[in-house]
């Protein structure tokens, strides 16, 4: 069949090199058309050639045959060498050598074809006593092929036992086979014991090293191979320089660089490419510096930079948000004309983008010769990133009039652009239509997207119903829900959400357990906030700073502060937000010298403080009435750069303010260029604290007349302005203006404010009437203002009236008691004070201890009443008596009316001289210089014994004294008080 098969073959001559001629009798020229066959990977060249064989007798010759099999696997058909070797009768061991050549030729195709080599090995060292190193090469071959590690083992056993160890092809396929396995301790033994190295076994070596990232060692074996006597080639040069990374290195890069320089190992196109590896490698590694100052050696040596640079260069500029060195690159780009290839222009647009730089992205993108959807995904992200969301929705319209179509990615951006606008929801809807339209609906990004623009527009039912129809579970989708059920106060719904995905089995991310915590917060769920707590902890998120930051916020919510504490304290590394969030905490539970102690420890970790944080310090200070600590928190505002933040600012204005200094406060609130409603208000309700009635009024109209519309607070604070000063037609006037002119309904803070101004003013009935047209219940604030001016007024009747509707409102008020008590003893009725007592005691009910306090160098001074507990209480004593020897001389007399106990005259003014508040003062007046300002604070309304004698201590001793009791600030100044004795 063989014989048939040639001779039609023959008959077209053309088919074989003009160069072939066939004399029968010439082995050599057999053999040339085989090589030729070989060089070509002709197959159908070797097989005529074969025939031709044949057909001329000398198919028997071992020769030919040899060369044959050689042919068959060189030209990839391993069945004909097979067959070829099965059907010889004779083999020696070139024949062998040749079928292993073909196992190992077609290895890599088939595993099964190397397993059979290996079995034909095995058959050839029963048959043949030695091999020689030639048979081994098709055999490592095959261990290399088949990844069989065992095998090349075994093989190297065998070359042991027949002494070809150390012959250098023999231990180079050694040493290159176990450094492919990753055994390179093995390769390296074999490498060091080897009497004779070439350069590719160098090569190799170095090779294995660099992929396996042991990056010192093959710098050293470099080094090594350079003083061998041998010259390492461009292939030593590029693995070193490709494979090993720049950090640590860069000096013996240098020298590696500069001696392939110096050889010319190197062409320019080879120099780029290492070098733009080298600078992908610092920016996969994040160190950016590193790839600038690579980029500017580049400049310095004058290599030719490419496309692939620049956009590497880009990348890295985005990352650190360096405009400038943008800018510098960006002039490169357009020297180079590179801007007209669209990759890198998009580049431009993003570096430019992450810079914050929209206006310079715009122009980049208007010049762009040609866009693609990543140049428009760029710039509509990057707009809603940057907060130009009505611009991004500009470019997405435009994005639709062109010939591009948006992807998932395109609408996902700009629908959480929509979720920033007031209007977005229409925006959104028909975004949401555009999506069905074109059948991207049910994308996790575009039906993300929908649920968490819905959500945050307040639309839970449009996201529900998504959320519904959301094929599978997708965890961003989940988290949006929780977030939007958080945004719509649904906390329940959101804590159910998370119960149903942790039943279901499903784990949610740090961003699912954080929502849950601040749902459990909101809820003041203790219990649920401490299994989810546990939750962090069994899976590890309770080093993961967002999520412990939302289980401190939980913790302290429900008003858990030792909890809290311990959680703040296993905090690592506490960012700003978890400071201030626990700082925040401190102040909402009323642990306000903790807060400052937190700011001080903060400040000692080196954490910078914002402006939220400032502002939850300032009300701290207020709180505490900590004058001192507040002036040095200004003072950090300051050195901060946040004092042109208005929120800091109208916290400052309230705390100095509060804190007695309203001269501070107003002069700040004149500095402030961006004046908030806050603003204002903070401003308007200092001044009618400190009784400066007609100032805060002109403010108020000042206010008007800037266009700024007043609100609620407000008017709280225009109406007790006009309450603490006796001005009753001027809250006539602003009461009924609320509704009249800015449509403000009043509440019940303002019907007590103008009750209280009826009620100062001795007008009884009035604020009778005006509790009684009221639309909702009157509250005991109202009743206790009356019951109070009964007592001015010593209506008896009307006060016992009172007091019953108090009591019936609150049992357990002890002002009505005191009030109702004071009222008879004024009166000498001493049988129904102390059947107004008695009845307090009954029903168990005590008194609020009376007590004022002073705050100096920052450490609080508190005193009762009587009290000689203090440390310095003699000194403190005498003092008392020695001011109140000196005022009586300026014409002071004691009222005992307000000793209000039945006992001597003489015994009632020993009790008056030792009221708390007289107590404070005098030891202000011994440990503060004359120059200061004693600002002291009770608890209670100051009695009026008190505050005359005040106004005589300020005048004798020319002291200027702030008192805040329960009602107002008091401001004595050289005999006078600021409330004008209306209080």
């Amino acid at each position: 069949m063989m014989r048939s098969t040639s001779i039609l073959l023959l008959s077209k001559p053309s088919l074989f090199p003009s160069s072939f001629s066939f004399p029968t009798t010439s082995l050599s020229q057999w053999f040339s058309l085989l090589r030729h066959a070989i060089a070509t990977s002709d197959l159908l060249l070797g097989k005529r050639g074969h025939a031709l064989i044949i057909t001329s007798g000398h198919h028997h010759d071992p020769f030919l045959v040899n060369n044959l099999i050689t042919m068959y696997g060189k030209c990839g058909s391993l069945s004909c060498a097979r067959h070829l070797f099965d059907v010889i009768p004779h083999r020696d061991l070139v024949t062998w050598n040749a079928i292993l050549s073909a196992y190992a030729q077609a290895g890599d195709a088939d595993i099964v074809n190397a397993h059979e080599g290996f079995r034909l090995f095995r058959v050839l060292r029963e048959s043949f006593v030695l091999t020689t190193r030639h048979t081994l090469a098709p055999v490592f071959k095959l261990c290399l092929l088949s990844g069989c590690e065992w095998a090349s083992q075994v093989l190297h056993g065998y070359a042991v036992k027949i002494e070809l160890e150390w012959d250098v092809f023999v231990a180079g396929a050694l040493v290159n086979i176990y450094a492919k396995f990753g055994r390179i301790r093995d390769a390296r033994v074999l490498f060091d014991g080897m009497p004779v190295r070439d350069v590719v076994l160098w090569n190799v070596m170095i090779k294995a090293y660099v992929e396996m990232g042991l990056q010192h060692e093959a710098l050293f074996l470099f080094s090594a191979f350079h003083r061998s006597g041998l010259c390492p080639d461009d292939v030593t040069v590029r693995s070193v320089l490709m494979g090993v990374s720049r950090t640590g290195f860069e000096l013996q890069l240098k020298q590696v660089r500069a001696y392939a320089t110096k050889l010319f190992l190197l062409d320019h196109d080879w120099e780029v490419v290492i070098w733009n590896k080298t600078l992908s490698d610092y920016l996969q590694a994040g160190e950016t510096t590193e790839a600038i100052e690579c980029f500017m050696d580049m400049i310095k040596l004058r290599v030719a930079y490419d496309n692939m640079t620049l956009l590497v260069m880009l990348s890295v500029v985005a990352s650190e948000k360096n405009i400038n060195m943008g800018k510098q690159i960006h002039g490169v780009v357009v020297k180079m004309e590179s801007d007209r290839v669209v990759s890198v222009a998009n580049s431009l647009l993003n570096m430019y983008m992450k810079a914050g730089s929209i206006d310079y992205a715009k122009i980049v993108f208007s010049q762009m010769k040609e866009k693609d959807l990543i140049s428009w995904n760029t710039i509509i992200s990057g707009c809603t990133r940057g907060g130009s969301v009505e611009l991004s929705i500009s470019f997405f319209v435009n994005l639709l009039r062109s010939c591009l179509l948006p992807d998932q990615f395109t609408i996902a951006s700009v629908l959480r652009a929509c979720s920033s606008l007031k209007e977005g929801v229409y925006f959104s809807r028909q975004i949401h239509t555009y999506a069905i339209k074109a059948g991207i609906i049910y994308d996790s990004f575009v039906s993300t997207a929908l649920i968490d623009a819905y959500s945050k527009s307040g639309k839970m039912e449009e996201a529900e119903l998504l959320f519904r129809i959301h094929d599978g579970f997708d965890l961003a989708s989940w988290n949006a829900m929780m977030h939007g059920y958080i945004v719509s106060k649904c906390y329940h719904k959101a804590l159910e959400l998370f119960i149903q995905m942790h039943g279901s089995g499903e784990q949610g991310d740090q961003i699912t357990l954080a929502n849950a915590a601040k749902a459990a917060g909101c809820l003041v769920g203790l219990e649920q906030g401490k299994q989810l707590h546990a939750i962090a902890i069994k899976r590890i998120f309770n080093l993961d700073l967002f999520v412990i930051s939302g289980i401190l916020d939980m913790y302290l919510k429900c008003g858990e502060m030792e909890s809290a504490c311990k959680v703040f304290s296993k905090i690592p590394s506490p960012d700003d937000v978890a400071w201030t969030t626990m700082i925040s905490g401190c102040v909402d539970n009323g642990y306000e010298e903790h807060a400052l102690f937190t700011y001080h420890q903060m400040r000692l970790a080196g954490v910078q403080p914002d402006e939220y944080t400032f502002a939850t310090l300032v009300k701290a200070s207020s709180l505490l009435t900590a004058l001192e600590q507040g002036r040095q928190i200004h003072a950090n505002v300051i050195k901060l750069n946040c004092a042109l933040d208005p929120f800091v600012m109208t916290s400052l204005v309230d705390m100095y303010a509060k804190c007695g200094n309203i001269e501070d406060a107003y002069r700040l609130f004149k500095k402030m260029n961006m004046k908030s409603i806050a603003s204002w208000n903070a401003m308007i309700v200092g001044l009618a604290q400190h009784g400066n009635a007609k100032e805060a009024l002109n403010l108020f109209k000042d206010m008007k007349s800037k266009d700024e519309m007043p609100d609620r607070v407000t008017f709280i604070g225009v109406l007790s302005a006009c309450s603490h000063s006796g001005l009753v037609s001027e809250a006539y006037e602003n009461f009924y203006s609320m509704q009249r002119d800015h449509r403000i309904e009043p509440e019940i803070e303002h019907y007590s404010c103008l009750v209280d101004a009826l009620s100062r003013a001795g007008r009884i009935k009035e604020a009778e009437k005006v509790i009684s047209s009221m639309p909702f219940e009157a509250s005991a604030s109202m009743y206790r203002t009356l019951l109070n001016a009964c007592r001015v007024q010593g209506d008896k009747v009307k006060g016992k009236h009172v007091a019953e509707t108090l009591l019936t409102l609150e049992p357990s008020d002890s002002a009505a008691y005191v009030l109702l008590s004071n009222i008879y003893r004024a009166a000498n009725q001493w049988e129904s004070a102390v059947s107004a007592r008695n009845m307090m005691r009954r029903v168990n009910v005590k008194k609020d201890p009376g007590f004022s306090w002073i705050d100096i160098k920052n450490k609080v001074h508190l005193f009762v009443a009587g009290d000689r507990s203090h440390e310095e209480a003699d000194l403190i004593y005498n003092k008392v008596d020695h001011i109140m020897k000196r005022i009586k001389e300026e014409g002071y007399v004691p009222d005992t009316d307000f000793a209000l106990v039945d006992i001597e005259e003489e015994e009632k003014e020993s009790a008056l001289y030792y009221h708390s508040e007289k107590l404070a003062i005098a030891y202000g007046i011994v440990r503060t210089p004359p120059s200061i300002p004693l600002r002291v604070i009770k608890n209670l309304r100051v009695c009026g014994d008190c505050h005359n004698a005040i106004k005589y201590m300020s005048k004798a001793f020319q002291r200027e004294i702030v008192v805040r009791d329960a009602n107002r600030f008091h401001h004595f100044r050289s005999g006078i008080c600021s409330c004008g004795d209306y209080w």
